[in-house]
């Protein structure tokens, strides 16, 4: 396919002298949402980092052709915005000051902040629902906000890639929905997004596609349908799984150890 923006042969990390991703081969597309998922310690983080040109990696990375390593981390910033899971941010800044953060890699070290920059904070402010406290200390805020004020951040990037490590994490209910559907929303502008998730559930309903990485590899991928099926989530994820009908979409729901 022509509309590959991000792709990923053969990629190696080794931590501390331990291997913790082997072999892993991707490609992520515009207009598309890919979720990743495994269990804990399956290197997903790892991989995500990786991706991201924050760790050092074996194999090849590219972003719409050109190797990674060959950007200029300023480049590679605006072209790849990353979150990060745990939201933690240590200093008392107002909301829209942490999101504004995000316009930094188009920044001009000349001029001030730019008509575009206000708009782009304004629109990632208002679609994740953090408009009305942009002025509050982010220090005060609850987690799942502290969450969606992270992810703002990211969007203000407008960057063609997303990376995203449990986005939906420390998030009620509804907030996940929202968080899952401004995911898909923009994919569908055209952006290539990838998300790590633990819920299979949400996974299955807003994937495009489905990487199951077990171990360090990547062990499956495709159709949400394919790659969560009874027997992949028995081998990897060591639950039996009951597959049922949610909003027209078959999706899986683990019902007990295996």
């Amino acid at each position: 396919m022509t509309d590959a923006l991000l792709s990923a042969r053969d990629v190696m990390v080794r931590l501390g002298g331990v291997t913790i991703v082997s072999d892993a081969t991707l490609t992520l597309h515009k207009g598309e949402l890919a979720i990743l998922v495994g269990p804990n310690g399956a290197g997903k983080t790892t991989l995500m980092r990786a991706l991201a040109g924050l760790i050092p990696a074996d194999g090849a990375i590219a972003l719409s052709g050109r190797l990674l390593a060959a950007l200029k981390p300023r480049e590679r910033a605006r072209r790849i915005a990353y979150l990060p899971q745990g939201h933690i941010f240590s200093w008392p800044m107002s909301v829209a000051s942490i999101v504004m953060l995000g316009r930094e890699p188009h920044a001009d070290p000349f001029s001030g902040t730019s008509a575009e920059d206000r708009a782009a904070v304004e629109r990632a402010l208002a679609v994740t629902e953090t408009s009305g406290f942009a002025a509050r200390s982010v220090t005060t805020l609850s987690g799942g906000e502290r969450a969606r004020v992270a992810l703002a951040r990211a969007l203000a990037t407008q960057a063609p890639v997303l990376l995203a490590d449990e986005p939906t994490a420390s998030l009620d209910p509804r907030h996940q929905l929202v968080v899952m559907e401004l995911l898909r929303q923009a994919a569908r502008a055209g952006n290539a997004i990838l998300a790590t998730t633990h819920d299979l559930t949400l996974a299955a309903r807003f994937a495009d596609r489905v990487f199951v990485m077990d171990r360090g590899r990547i062990v499956a991928e495709g159709p949400p349908g394919e790659a969560l099926s009874q027997e992949r989530l028995s081998s990897v994820f060591d639950v039996v799984a009951e597959m049922i009908d949610l909003a027209g979409v078959r999706v899986p729901m683990p019902v007990r150890p295996r």
